[in-house]
């Protein structure tokens, strides 16, 4: 089958399962595959001792972007991702879980998963997406939201971190001895934005909770995944552990959509560990839906 039938097919079929999905680009640059029905492109992606990515992925990993046509596309999925494994095999020390294959796909796409699955991937975490006015309950009373200063760095850095540290054993995530450092600095760039960004949750006059976004230009590199004129992101939202379930967390989720909304934005987007048993919920509960899965095999081979 001609590949750009294969990509015009692919695309079609991705654009009816959900609308807020852009339209496939052509594969980027890498090493292509191909099997009667599937087109891929592998690239190898190493990220090396204080990048401050190390945290948000694996030090080495493979990626394979896939179009899919026909019929029986958990086969010609199947047929591709074996086709990717045994090329990259020799390339990966066994058992080293710094190291991971990953496939991302639209999260209505489902009917090649199972292809995934059997070749032992796993789905560890989605980009959910948030349309303008959707949300759920304000949050519990006795919960003041207010802007974070300066002077808040040292405790907003800490929540931020739990957060990470509690997302770390699902998969995607690899706290590093430089992660606090890199979260510090994040925060100091939001903090210094004209307008807030960041807002801390106190209930009796202690720090309870974070919630931090970001707007355009700064999000548009999250944008490039939604079809939509502009999106927000909310980068992190975080109660300490005493505090969970109690209403904390739905009120700085209120809060940061109440932002958001004004500011015009037709969508917010966020990542989210698939397997936490809090975030999952928490997030569908207050407007959120998957719009991309990735998947993942970490170590890439055992």
């Amino acid at each position: 089958m001609d590949p750009a039938a294969i990509t015009a097919e692919h695309a079609a079929r991705v654009g009816a399962s959900d609308p807020l999905l852009p339209a496939p680009g052509r594969l980027r640059e890498g090493t292509r595959l191909s099997v009667d029905r599937g087109e891929a492109v592998t690239w190898f992606q190493h990220l090396p001792v204080g990048l401050a990515a190390r945290t948000w992925e694996p030090a080495r990993t493979h990626r394979l972007d896939v179009r899919l046509a026909g019929e029986d596309r958990a086969g010609t999925l199947g047929a591709l991702l074996d086709q990717w494994l045994d090329l990259i095999k020799d390339t990966v020390a066994p058992g080293d879980t710094d190291s991971a294959a990953v496939v991302e796909l639209p999260s209505r796409d489902t009917e090649a998963v199972s292809a995934l699955v059997h070749r032992g991937f796993v789905p560890s975490s989605v980009l959910a997406v948030r349309q303008t006015g959707r949300g759920g309950q304000a949050g519990a009373p006795g919960v003041r939201i207010r802007a974070a200063t300066a002077d808040d760095l040292a405790v907003a850095t800490e929540l931020n971190l739990t957060v990470v540290r509690f997302d770390a054993p699902f998969g995607k995530i690899t706290p590093r001895e430089s992660t606090e450092e890199v979260l510090r600095n994040q925060l100091v760039f939001l903090l210094n934005q004209p307008e807030p960004l960041v807002w801390l949750a106190e209930r009796d006059h202690r720090v309870v909770g974070i919630v931090h976004i970001q707007l355009p230009p700064v999000s548009d590199w999250a944008g490039r995944s939604v079809a939509a004129a502009a999106a927000g992101y909310l980068g992190c939202l975080g109660v300490v552990e005493s505090e969970r379930g109690g209403g904390i967390g739905a009120a700085l989720a209120a809060h940061a959509h109440a932002v958001l909304d004004a500011a015009g934005l037709p969508v917010t987007l966020l990542h989210h560990a698939l397997a936490n048993p809090y975030s999952t919920p928490f997030w569908y509960s207050v407007g959120y839906r998957p719009l991309w899965t990735t998947w993942i095999r970490r170590p890439a081979f055992g």
